[in-house]
């Protein structure tokens, strides 16, 4: 805060004898100056010439207050906005980041009671209460803006000196939030477009669901920013992939990608893995030292998956290079400055992790700018048919096949609940692929570990089928879903399909009419 944000202007009386500088920093005045028996002083410029005048009680008041608060020259130079009030509500305090975010000139509230400037100010509260408030959204109807506010008591052998209130523009966060709840338009608009749909075809980002074409839709409206993304989602969901969809979508799209597995990495070996060293800055470095991932990925995208099992130590280091733009590689004196987008995803809940003290609230917050959940396979009825034709083709193309799924594969894959989600359906259907001896995948081609499932999910499917009705209508409606089935599985051969069902001709065609089977 400098001598100019508090004058007011001169009104062109006599000149006084003394003066000081509008350049001047108020925390470098000497204090002798506030003993000047003056009802003003004179701000002068380098040219001497008087530019405005300071009133005597308020340059004392904030002499004073900035030397008994410890407040440095540094807050000046925050992004954050800073304002501080003393145990009295009245403001000694403002950086120039708060004027820039609020608008408000510090000549206008400088020296005056916080409770008239803003009778509801949170701070107010916090001088009553002593006790600080934490609101990462709150919106300024004034301003019509949106802040995200921490708010402290500063207390001196056990009395209270100041509030100090800390805050960022969140009005830009707010309304990319926005443009995030237009989901389902934008995707529309961007599977219209041949290219782009091919770019998903690539990244295997296949899907019709409203909740997944949501997701998307999020990538595809963040990747043009520069933000740090939050990508949660169970094991298997495609995490990765909607990384690299951003990535790709990014005006860092020709730069590399790096990718780090957070919960591969040994804990002994995370920091080297991610900033590097120097030759010789430990026993059994290698020679010419090592790049650490950050160093590889300047000017384009770190992916941190499974940031949920980085530990705690490395956790304040990485909050460190988001803060400061520069990584401390091990065994060199001087930090190196990266440019890097950063991208992380979790399969675990972060934000009961932070409440229970496993994971920094400060990094969860500079993580989650934009938080995009990939939903599960369960929750995407619609694109269960979609993956597995996607990934039967992929495989048959792959091993020289011809494969093609049974009814009953078919009907399996909808009633499973693929716990392993899309991962575990391409693995699934390359199994049966590379295990198959004929051209039709059915059950017995699953995975052990998914064929056990098919006893629980018929016995359950059968009993609310045949729950209700006569014994008579159970039977008819079981003989004409088996036929169906058989003849599925034989695809439409009927000659197979009554040898496969031991009927004779005339009783197979009698079914059929009874049954109104046309074909399969």
């Amino acid at each position: 805060m400098r001598i100019k944000d508090i004058m007011v202007p001169w009104n062109g009386k006599k000149r006084i004898k003394d003066g000081i500088n509008k350049n001047c920093c108020i925390y470098s005045v000497n204090v002798a100056h506030a003993l000047w028996d003056n009802s003003a002083y004179e701000v002068i410029d380098d040219a001497d010439n008087k530019v405005g005048e300071i009133d005597r009680d308020l340059f004392r008041y904030l002499i004073n207050s900035t030397n008994t608060n410890i407040i440095s020259n540094i807050v000046d130079k925050f992004q954050e906005g800073v304002i501080a009030i003393d145990a009295e509500g009245r403001i000694f305090y403002i950086n120039d980041a708060y004027t820039k975010i609020l608008g408000v000139p510090i000549s206008k509230i400088i020296g005056k009671q916080m409770r008239k400037v803003e009778p509801g100010a949170e701070i107010l509260n916090v001088l009553r209460t002593k006790i600080p408030i934490i609101k990462d959204k709150q919106y300024i109807k004034t301003l019509d803006k949106y802040v995200s506010v921490h708010i402290y008591p500063i207390e001196q052998d056990g009395e209270l000196k100041a509030v100090v209130s800390i805050f960022t523009d969140a009005t830009e966060i707010v309304k990319l939030g926005r443009k995030v709840e237009e989901a389902n338009k934008a995707v529309l608009r961007f599977k219209e477009q041949i290219e782009a749909q091919n770019k998903l075809l690539k990244l295997e980002i296949i899907g019709e669901s409203s909740n997944f074409l949501k997701t998307v839709s999020q990538a595809l409206i963040v990747a043009k920013t520069e933000a740090s993304v939050l990508i949660e989602g169970e094991n298997g969901t495609g995490k990765e992939l909607i990384a690299k969809l951003i990535h790709s979508n990014s005006e860092r799209k020709s730069q590399p990608m790096i990718i780090v597995n957070c919960a591969a990495v040994p804990e002994s070996l995370i920091e080297s893995e991610l900033f590097g060293y120097e030759e010789g800055s430990f026993t059994g470095a290698k020679s010419g030292g090592k790049m650490g991932k950050f160093e590889l990925a300047n000017g384009g995208t770190l992916f941190l998956d499974e940031i949920g099992d980085m530990p705690m130590a490395m956790q304040a280091k990485l909050l460190r290079v988001l803060q400061e733009g520069e990584i401390e590689k091990i065994g060199r004196q001087k930090n190196v400055p990266v440019n890097v987008r950063l991208i992380a995803a979790t399969n675990q809940p972060l934000e009961r992790m932070v409440r229970e003290k496993k994971f920094r609230r400060d990094l969860y917050y500079r993580l989650n700018i934009v938080e995009i959940k990939v939903p599960p396979l369960r929750e995407r009825g619609e694109d269960v048919g979609l993956l597995a034709n996607h990934f039967l083709q992929k495989y048959n193309k792959k091993y020289g096949k011809q494969v093609f799924f049974s009814q009953r594969v078919h009907s399996f894959f909808y009633s499973y609940s693929w716990p392993g989600n899309v991962r575990e359906m391409c693995n699934c259907i390359e199994y049966a692929v590379i295990m198959c001896l004929d051209d039709c995948f059915d059950v017995v081609y699953l995975p052990p570990h998914i064929k056990e499932s098919i006893g629980e999910i018929t016995e359950e499917r059968n009993r609310s089928e045949y729950t209700h009705g006569t014994l008579k209508e159970a039977v008819k409606s079981f003989e004409k879903k088996m036929i169906t089935d058989v003849l599925s599985e034989s695809n439409g051969n009927r000659s197979k399909a009554m040898r496969l069902l031991g009927l004779s001709r005339r009783t197979f065609y009698r079914k059929l009419k009874e049954y109104k089977i046309v074909s399969v």
